[in-house]
């Protein structure tokens, strides 16, 4: 018994022993999550704060906002008010100016009609019968030409030339007959003096027309062309500007320049 009692006092004292370190270890464990708690609590607090501070920043940023949005919709507001009132401003300056358009149409209308009765007043009275009955000379041109085996050589030197070449077209007109007409020209140099080889003139309706050449043409009421060689008398050829003018009788058809050098 004694030694029963004895291995049963070891086993109690092992047994004390392993209790009192799984006591030692609860409290060492206890302690540590004591310590986790109070750190838990601390970040707690810590995002609590955090929390108010974005709540605070929010709420004012959302109050800034809306002032701002408040602002924005008051200027709105106001333009749209200023805006309105400049349309109907424009629409009455538009209506007036519809109505200006509308009297300055009834205007020109009646413009255009006395333009109209003035073309035809023109037309029936016999100035104007008559002037449609002239020829008209287009396309004139000149040109200083020398003759060199049997060539015809174009040039702009005044030692060179030999001789004035004049082509020129009469314009169709239905008005005038049929048959030779008669196309005086005349060339006139820088000196104002008659281009020619022979001094020509001719009486026509009580004045005397000096000219440098003269040509028939066979008229058919078309277009017609045609090209003069005129000799040209070496003291009369000099540089500078000629005129050159195309004559149907007394009346002046066309006209042109020639420069020699």
């Amino acid at each position: 018994m004694k030694t029963e009692k004895e291995s049963l006092s070891h086993n109690m004292a092992i047994d004390k022993k392993a209790h009192n370190n799984e006591i030692s270890e609860i409290l060492v464990r206890y302690d540590a999550v004591l310590q986790q708690n109070e750190r838990l609590e601390a970040e707690i607090e810590k995002l609590k704060n955090q929390t108010l501070q974005i709540d605070d920043s929010v709420k004012s940023s959302y109050q800034s906002s809306l002032n701002i949005l408040k602002s924005n919709i008051s200027t709105l507001t106001k333009e749209t008010d200023t805006k309105s009132t400049q349309l109907e401003t424009l629409n009455s300056i538009l209506k007036l100016k519809q109505q200006d358009f509308e009297n300055n149409k009834r205007e020109i209308e009646k413009l255009n009609a006395k333009i109209n009765q003035l073309e035809l007043e023109i037309t029936a009275s016999p100035d104007s019968k008559a002037e449609k009955r002239k020829l008209k000379a287009s396309n004139v041109s000149a040109v200083g030409v020398r003759i060199v085996s049997e060539k015809i050589l174009e040039t702009k030197k005044t030692k060179n030339t030999e001789q004035i070449k004049v082509c020129f077209t009469l314009g169709e007109n239905t008005a005038i007959e049929k048959g030779a007409k008669e196309i005086f020209i005349q060339i006139i140099n820088p000196k104002a003096n008659i281009v020619s080889k022979n001094k020509a003139s001719v009486e026509i309706k009580n004045k005397t027309l000096f000219y440098s050449a003269k040509t028939s043409v066979n008229y058919e009421k078309d277009d017609v062309d045609v090209c003069v060689f005129i000799e040209a008398g070496k003291q009369h050829l000099i540089k500078g500007n000629y005129n050159i003018n195309i004559f149907s009788g007394a009346n002046l058809i066309g006209n042109t320049n020639l420069l020699l050098l």
